[in-house]
């Protein structure tokens, strides 16, 4: 069994429809009726060559506080159902990590999550932020209902203070 992770600028038609349209509703967030904005970049898993797992990049300042904050932002984290429990989103998630700290160089990953994928989440280094979040939507600001959590990428902590996305979620 061979397991590769390799990062691509985009994916293929075929990936897309293996990685995300295998169920009804795969990140439980349909009901909010969010506008996300697609990902930049893709860190794919695959096993024998078929894609099982991805998580997505994108490189974006978020306000807080009045103050500019480079964060990665990650979203899209999925694994196909026969392939879970198999480490595949932890290993695509500590890569995308690796590369937000040593390529890109932010200050930390940002990321939106339902209640049950916290554990998982805080287990990577993850870690809630505490004040509310807006994110830009098609009629305007409104504040997020989902999770956010950051990841320290250089030793800081996250700063105090409202969190304003500038930007669609991802």
């Amino acid at each position: 069994m061979a397991v590769e992770i390799r990062l691509s600028e985009k994916l293929t038609e075929e990936e897309r429809r293996a990685l995300f349209l295998w169920g009804e509703d795969i990140f439980g967030a349909e009901d909010l009726q969010y506008r996300w904005r697609p990902k930049d970049l893709h860190f794919v898993t695959e096993d024998d060559g078929r894609p099982v797992s991805h998580v997505g990049l994108v490189k974006h300042a978020v306000s807080v506080a009045g103050r500019a904050v480079r964060v990665g932002g990650v979203g899209g984290v999925v694994t196909v159902p026969e392939a879970q429990g198999r480490g595949h989103a932890q290993r695509g998630m500590r890569h995308a990590a690796e590369f937000m700290r040593h390529e890109w160089g932010v200050e930390f990953g940002l990321l939106f999550c339902r209640d049950p994928l916290v554990p998982f989440y805080e287990r990577l280094g993850w870690q809630l932020v505490g004040e509310p979040v807006e994110v830009e939507q098609e009629d305007g600001p409104v504040v997020c209902t989902l999770n956010v959590m950051v990841l320290p990428c250089d030793g800081r902590a996250w700063p105090a203070g409202p969190v304003s996305l500038n930007s669609f979620p991802w």
